[in-house]
């Protein structure tokens, strides 16, 4: 192959490869087109440069050909199109320019909306209305704190979740369901005054774990309800005590095992329920570090002077 052919196939394909990028560029913007030109003002267009896209309906229907600043101070931005004609059909003298931004960070172009089927078609170099363009580092700050909110507000529903999920493990290994159901029964405190009858037990007796509300050993208990069953009586409370441990585990902890044991009389005996109330104690520090569950009658009839606590 002679170096002729080489060169000869080598400008060949250069004047091809330019004959291209011309109709590209050319077809861009509408050079080989019949086109007309509009015009619009700004008070500011924001980064927009000169051969940004010019969109009617999302589509692209022209080119930005030139921006003029304002001949005096307070004046506005002037934007000049160059449009392809066909669009007259739909640009009419109430369509609206805005500045828009290609994604959230991207280039800017305009965008032209669609004019009213009874409005006057525009004119070459008419000038239409057009919208104040939003600002991008407003929009940003917005959507920030949108994701931060969004951020906290997951947070708050995992943290509860995560709370209610501890809760519910820590309720139903020790042998009951919520804490709303642990002062059903509760009196504020116990009443001064002298009792008829006394059980007493400790908690590693008759329930299964250390920290757990589960009976394990209800027989010593019956001898309790078998009381409350054949003798009359005012008012019987369920108090637990603990001794040790974490104050806020600890009174809910006696709570739950004063109500297990109530909730147990009740089912099994006959006798008015309505009188067995329940107390818990929480951390109480006694002559020795045992942990006690106790069962106090109180006879009937009270003295006026020394009524019966209401449930809280």
């Amino acid at each position: 192959m002679s170096t002729a052919f080489r060169v000869g196939v080598f400008i060949v394909l250069g004047l091809l490869f330019l004959s291209i990028g011309i109709f590209l560029i050319g077809n861009k913007d509408f050079l080989f087109s019949s086109t007309y030109g509009l015009k619009a003002e700004f008070q500011n267009v924001g980064g927009l440069n000169n051969g940004a896209d010019v969109r009617v309906g999302g589509i692209h229907e022209g080119t930005v050909k030139e921006i003029d600043l304002p001949s005096q101070s307070g004046g506005k931005v002037t934007v000049v199109m160059n449009l392809r004609s066909g669009t007259r059909n739909i640009i009419k003298k109430d369509s609206r320019a805005s500045i828009k931004t290609e994604g959230l960070l991207g280039d800017k172009y305009i965008e032209i909306s669609f004019g009213s089927a009874k409005a006057d078609a525009v004119q070459n170099g008419d000038t239409i209305a057009s919208e104040t363009p939003k600002d991008v580092s407003e929009e940003v700050r917005a959507l920030t704190d949108e994701a931060h909110a969004g951020v906290a507000a997951f947070h708050d529903n995992m943290e509860a979740l995560q709370q209610n999920l501890f809760l519910r493990g820590f309720f139903e290994k020790r042998g009951y369901n919520e804490a709303k159901e642990l002062t059903q029964h509760a009196i504020s405190g116990l009443p001064a005054r002298a009792r008829a009858k006394e059980f007493g037990y400790e908690t590693r007796e008759i329930f299964d774990k250390p920290d757990g509300a589960k009976l394990k050993n209800k027989k010593p208990l019956d001898e309790a309800g078998k009381y409350l069953e054949e003798n009359r009586f005012g008012l019987a409370v369920v108090a637990s005590s603990e001794s040790k441990g974490d104050t806020d585990k600890v009174r809910v902890l006696t709570e739950a095992r004063a109500k297990v044991v109530r909730d147990y009389l009740a089912q099994n005996f006959k006798l008015d329920d309505s009188r067995l109330k329940t107390i818990g104690l929480g951390k109480t520090k006694g002559p020795d570090d045992s942990s006690k569950l106790v069962i106090l009658v109180y006879p009937a009839n009270p003295p006026p002077q020394q009524p019966w606590p209401h449930s809280p």
